[in-house]
């Protein structure tokens, strides 16, 4: 039973271990997009804004991908609903992943149309570490993303609004320049995505913690069972004397039957009137 405990953790911890890469590689993104924002503001990119905005919608795509990623063919930021099958697109033409860009109608607030919709559940997933005790081994999506597992997506695509669009809802040119208004939407937006960076680095030092412990657990179990794989082999050594002696008594014993049988066999019937 142990050992089936010990394979159940050494797995989990597997698991673990690829979703911290992941979110790595979230981290790593949201950063980038926070560094790209402030560079927008300064004069040294005025006539670029538009093609900031373009670069940081393919960094939005890169991180809607790593929020996607599965573990041996399991997703690792989708609640319970870990599979394809498990999800449940909202409309026809939407896939099976966990989040998706969608593209709605344009409004004056968000005149791109872009949004993240999020189709997992904010269950946990619970293993068994032992008859006893139980883990938690997914990073929740709240955790990850916020509220309803989309929110900190939110700032980046207001982010990509204002560098893609102009106040009145048209299209940016080429060679455009933020105004000041401009510049203070995207310094709120840069503080927001900042602070979103924050919590998702302090939950991810959390899981990482909880690895660790596992980690822990996992060497102490895998230690016990070597050990009494040991105190096993000891008894069964300790018990050889005994067994070889009974072996010798009972060939001793067959031996002695087979001498006497065979001294029996040398005389008849009349040799014993």
């Amino acid at each position: 039973m142990k050992e089936s405990y010990r394979n159940i953790i050494n797995y989990s911890i597997s698991e673990m271990n690829a979703a911290e890469d992941q979110v790595a590689s979230i981290s790593e993104s949201m950063r980038q997009i926070r560094d790209l924002s402030i560079n927008s503001t300064n004069v040294a990119y005025d006539g670029n804004v538009a093609t900031l905005g373009t670069y940081i919608k393919g960094i939005l795509n890169d991180l809607v991908r790593n929020s996607n990623a599965d573990f041996n063919g399991k997703y690792l930021f989708s609640g319970t609903s870990t599979t394809p099958d498990n999800i449940k697109a909202s409309f026809p033409d939407m896939n099976n992943m966990p989040y998706e860009i969608v593209e709605g109608n344009s409004t004056d607030e968000n005149p791109s149309g872009l949004k993240v919709v999020f189709k997992g559940n904010m269950d946990n997933r619970v293993i068994n570490k032992d008859a006893h005790s139980q883990e938690i081994i997914n990073i929740n999506p709240n955790s990850l993303f916020g509220e309803g597992g989309v929110k900190y997506f939110q700032p980046i695509i207001e982010m990509y609004n204002v560098l893609q669009f102009n106040s009145d809802g048209s299209k940016r040119e080429t060679l455009d320049s933020l105004s000041n208004e401009d510049k203070s939407k995207i310094n709120e937006f840069q503080k927001q995505i900042a602070n979103n960076l924050e919590v998702v680095n302090k939950n991810t030092a959390l899981f990482a913690a909880k690895r660790n412990r596992m980690d822990s657990v996992g060497t102490q179990m895998s230690e016990e069972i070597v050990r009494l794989e040991e105190v096993k082999s000891l008894k069964e050594d300790a018990d050889m004397p005994r067994i070889l002696t009974e072996l010798a008594k009972e060939e001793n014993a067959l031996q002695y039957s087979l001498s006497t049988g065979s001294k029996i066999q040398k005389y008849s019937l009349f040799d014993f009137i």
